[in-house]
């Protein structure tokens, strides 16, 4: 629910904004918080928010999605989060 004098006001975009401040405290949480993560685009689409990056690990990812479900918990969040691959390489790389 938009909160603040736009919405008191029945102002249109007052949810729009709000949403918006939202996704900059949890853009926020995720850099300033133990993950450090800075690789996320958080962004709201329609009227879900979609989270796109690359995590390190799954336990991560898994951080990320609890962090989205505890700041925006009335909105769905749709993640398209990949895993860096940090395993040594398993063949020499040949260079013609």
């Amino acid at each position: 629910m938009a909160t603040g004098p736009d919405a008191a006001a029945g102002k249109p975009g007052a949810t729009a904004r709000n949403t918006e401040y939202r996704i900059a405290h949890l853009q926020e949480r995720l850099v300033g918080e133990e993950l450090a993560e800075l690789g996320m685009r958080i962004e709201a689409r329609g009227d879900a928010i979609h989270i796109t990056g690359t995590a390190p690990t799954a336990d991560e990812r898994e951080a990320i999605l609890r962090l989205a479900a505890e700041e925006l918990p009335d909105l769905p969040v749709r993640a398209d989060i990949g895993l860096a691959d940090a395993s040594a390489p398993d063949h020499t790389e040949e260079i013609s």
